[in-house]
């Protein structure tokens, strides 16, 4: 699955950054690890949604899924459902958290 982020120009340099060690395919891999860290770590997904009132958007970066992790970003965003039924944007706040995560755990 391909799916399209928004995020912030500082996130989408980082994120870059982080992946380059990962070689070509490496972004994606980042993610996928970023997305199985947080649902490890947060499983309640309390750090969901943090910060999204004060977020804008400055540009967006594509990742690719593979079908194991399309499952559970799907399951992700059906906890999250389970909590709040109107919340919108859900998959791409699920993967800003699981990279915001990562990044902080990196620096």
């Amino acid at each position: 699955m391909k799916t399209t982020v928004r995020m912030t120009s500082a996130m989408r340099e980082s994120l870059r950054n982080a992946a380059k060690a990962y070689g070509g395919k490496g972004k994606s891999r980042w993610v996928r690890e970023a997305l199985e860290a947080l649902n490890a770590d947060d499983p309640c997904l309390t750090t969901v949604g943090h910060g999204e009132s004060a977020f804008v958007p400055e540009c967006s970066d594509q990742v690719i899924l593979g079908p194991g992790d399309s499952d559970l970003l799907e399951q992700m965003v059906a906890r999250i459902r389970k909590q709040d039924p109107l919340a919108e944007g859900v998959q791409s706040q699920i993967l800003r958290a699981a990279i915001r995560g990562r990044l902080q755990r990196s620096t």
